[in-house]
């Protein structure tokens, strides 16, 4: 088991009361082979949730068990290489890179974690290569790119540790098209031909309904649903989740109302595409 839940909760402490983030959450994750997108309204708790999972936060009741380890640790039980098996890149990139260079800023976990300047130097190299990083940046600030270029940078981060599992919190907000595009294929590709464990939060329901194969909904801390992309879109409730479906449904249901078109759930742009084509020759 890779990460496991159970009966999960966390508050916040405030000046007067505690603001409850998380509630009575039940939850597995399989350490290799999940594609999962974790949405909800703001304020439902999604980050705090996945900031259990490698335990940046630990929960006030219940227990967490990332590769075994339980969350809270015993007494001077060193959870810090849970960072290492479980890799979270932060909405906010800027967050994460602090170092003079590109290249010194991906090197930073893997030495962080006792790997030798050389071996850190040749994963920072791999992983920079992996998210599109030209040499020619290598020795260029982190803080005179762009926001995209520092998304990649902050990615790189994470993958030259070699996790197990990536979290990626938000990780196209405030890219182009072509960006998004470029960055949700990496991902892909890391989970298709390395079989890693992708977790990403999202707002965006083009992305969850095109890349991801389980999706988790929560709801004022509350875990209310967990269960395929398909299930979910065509929940009979599915309104009740406070969610807006994803722009192909949204034309498909259009066309069935207004064309007579008839609807069949497809989940990103191109089989939607492929579909209305096949529909208009029939």
């Amino acid at each position: 088991m890779g990460i496991q839940f159970k009966d999960v909760s966390y508050a916040y402490k405030g000046l007067k009361v505690n603001y409850d983030a998380i509630k009575h959450i039940n939850l597995n994750i399989k350490p290799q082979g999940e594609f999962i997108a974790i949405v909800g309204q703001t304020g439902s708790g999604k980050s705090t949730l996945v900031q259990h999972m490698n335990a940046l936060l630990l929960p006030n009741s219940g227990n967490v068990v990332v590769f075994g380890q339980n969350l809270p640790p015993k007494k001077k039980e060193k959870i810090n290489y849970l960072r290492q098996k479980v890799g979270l890149v932060f909405q906010f990139p800027e967050y994460q890179l602090f170092e003079e260079t590109i290249l010194k800023d991906i090197m930073f976990g893997p030495k962080n974690f006792k790997a030798t300047h050389d071996n850190a130097l040749e994963m920072a190299k791999k992983a920079a290569s992996i998210v599109g990083i030209d040499e020619s940046l290598y020795e260029q600030s982190p803080f005179r790119i762009s926001g995209g270029q520092m998304r990649r940078v902050a990615v790189a981060g994470i993958l030259a540790m070699e996790s197990d599992i990536l979290v990626l919190d938000e990780p196209t907000r405030g890219l182009d098209p072509r960006g998004r595009r470029d960055l949700m294929k990496i991902f892909k590709n890391l989970h298709e031909k390395d079989g890693k464990t992708i977790i990403l939060i999202s707002h965006d329901m083009d992305l969850v309904s095109e890349y991801a194969k389980r999706v988790i909904v929560l709801d004022d801390g509350k875990l209310v649903f967990d269960g395929t992309k398909e299930n979910l879109f065509e929940h009979p409730d599915f309104y009740s989740f406070h969610l807006d479906l994803p722009t192909p449904l949204k034309i498909l249901k259009h066309l069935e109302q207004e064309a007579g078109v008839v609807y069949q759930p497809k989940y990103d742009f191109d089989t939607l595409l492929n579909y209305l084509k096949e529909a208009s020759h029939e």
